[in-house]
């Protein structure tokens, strides 16, 4: 290496062929975000990328907090991926009406006939009707539904294939209190990895754990290492201009002072383009445009806040009031600018109520999208030199703030029940067409195995039915009393 290089790593972007090199020869380590991925892939992604891991062999090890979070969260990825294929839908038809109602204004104002009106709403049903049906088609052909995940999860089982003996160890409880810790040292210190999570409700000191798990795999097998992540927060990576530099130079100080060796990071569809270059592995042009795509979708920069308490809950609690008035209103009356203030409202308002944080010092510390941070500070000028903002209905406005969110709560669970009923529907039809199907030719005990898979389904999808019932009519209920005068502000 150059001597003007020397001493600078981080700062300036490695060659292709040292990840080429590190590819063929190094250890490699997974992230969590790249084992998620495989709930939001196609089949034939899936199945290339979990060849791709089988290929690596002894080379392929993943640190037990990856373990950790993958269980705890693929339920989660495979819903969100679901939710897709009936939101997008629904947003898409709320656009549509949207469309009709602006021709149906000007065909009024222009006094037209109902023959030149219907030649500018027929392409847009065409088109609308078009994109909906491919969606449908993308739906049926995707293989996952959540019942099958909970019930026998295929990825599961294939992972526990590739990845037995491969796997870390977790922290014993005495290790796990000291690195918290350590963790909150470094968040104080802004060494990474992991001080941007440090606001987070829960699993703060994720990263650092994979963090410390990886060093010391990598300074007990003596091998340089090669990380997969699409986690490009720059607790992580080294950005200039928007481009990654590579990773954080003090990630690759501490890993050279502990390790003495090279540690590279790169994201997964550079490594799934690279496996294909040196390791011959068989990946198509459309899994690493998925792994492109789904990288670009879930990379968002959170921006860390700390406030006062009181200022906060009063910007918290005007956003609130602002989502919750907005919620009242027929999405046909939406301008465009409406729509995209009410998504950047709820963003910070979800970012807010999930990530806040009270620190000893009295102030809460949150985190926020970046994006969302011009429309955020609008309220902080408002609010940031107001006092407290209690007065003499403070029990009304607090009684208030807890129905708001069991509602919102409950609404969330809503979503999830409606979709776990609408894959039970799913997965009901299939057996009952399954049952019809079977003829006198296939074995009794096939027969037999159906029918009880039927009557399963059939209690199942029951069951869903109640429980989207039962949530409905709590929400119900909570909006009723958020109603009355004494719930109100």
């Amino acid at each position: 290496m150059s001597s003007f290089l020397r001493g600078f790593d981080g700062l300036w972007a490695r060659p292709i062929e040292d990840y080429r090199g590190a590819v063929k020869e190094y250890l490699i380590v997974v992230d969590t975000n790249v084992l998620l991925e495989l709930y939001r892939f196609t089949p034939q992604a899936r199945h290339e990328l979990l060849d791709v891991l089988d290929q690596l062999g002894q080379r392929l090890w993943i640190p037990h907090q990856v373990v950790k979070e993958y269980h705890k969260r693929r339920f989660d990825a495979v819903r969100e991926h679901l939710n897709l294929y009936t939101s997008v839908p629904e947003n898409l038809k709320s656009l549509r009406n949207k469309a009709l109602q602006e021709v149906q204004n000007l065909a009024n104002r222009c006094s037209m006939s109902d023959a030149d009106k219907q030649l500018l709403t027929t392409p847009i049903d065409d088109a609308f009707e078009k994109v909906s049906n491919e969606i449908r088609r993308h739906s049926s052909a995707f293989d996952l539904s959540l019942a099958k995940v909970v019930r026998s999860d295929p990825i599961l089982s294939t992972l526990a294939r590739i990845l037995d003996g491969k796997t870390g160890n977790p922290f014993s409880d005495k290790e796990e209190t000291a690195l918290i810790s350590t963790f909150q040292e470094r968040v104080a210190e802004q060494l990474p990895p992991g001080y941007r999570d440090a606001s987070k409700a829960e699993n703060a000191h994720g990263d650092f754990f994979l963090w410390e798990q990886l060093l010391r795999e990598a300074k007990k097998r003596q091998v340089p290492v090669l990380l997969v992540t699409n986690d490009v927060k720059p607790d992580w990576v080294q950005k200039e201009a928007g481009f990654v530099v590579g990773a954080r130079p003090e990630l690759l100080a501490e890993f050279n002072e502990r390790c003495d060796r090279d540690f590279l990071m790169t994201q997964l569809p550079y490594f799934l383009s690279m496996a294909k270059e040196v390791l011959g592995a068989a990946v198509s042009q459309s899994t690493m445009q998925q792994a492109k795509n789904v990288r670009l979708a879930d990379v968002t920069e959170m921006l860390q806040v700390t406030l006062p308490q009181h200022l906060y809950q009063s910007i918290l609690n005007e956003l609130a009031n602002e989502f919750e008035e907005n919620m009242k209103i027929p999405i046909t009356r939406f301008s465009a600018e409406d729509r995209e203030s009410h998504r950047v409202t709820e963003r910070i308002l979800q970012a807010m109520a999930k990530s806040g944080r009270k620190r000893p010092d009295g102030d809460t510390s949150f985190s926020i999208p970046t994006d969302c941070f011009t429309y955020f500070s609008e309220y902080l000028k408002v609010y940031q030199n107001s006092p407290e903002t209690e007065n003499e209905n403070g029990s009304s406005r607090s009684e208030y703030r807890l129905l708001l969110n069991e509602l919102s709560s409950l609404r969330e669970l809503l979503e999830m029940a409606r979709a776990e009923r609408q894959s039970a529907q799913s997965r009901a039809a299939e057996i009952e067409r399954a049952v019809r199907d079977a003829d006198t030719s296939v074995p009794d005990d096939v027969r037999t195995r159906l029918a009880r898979e039927a009557e399963a389904t059939r209690r199942h999808l029951n069951s869903t039915m109640s429980d989207v019932h039962d949530i409905e009519t709590q929400i119900a209920a909570i909006a009723e009393k958020m109603r009355k005068p004494d719930a109100s502000e």
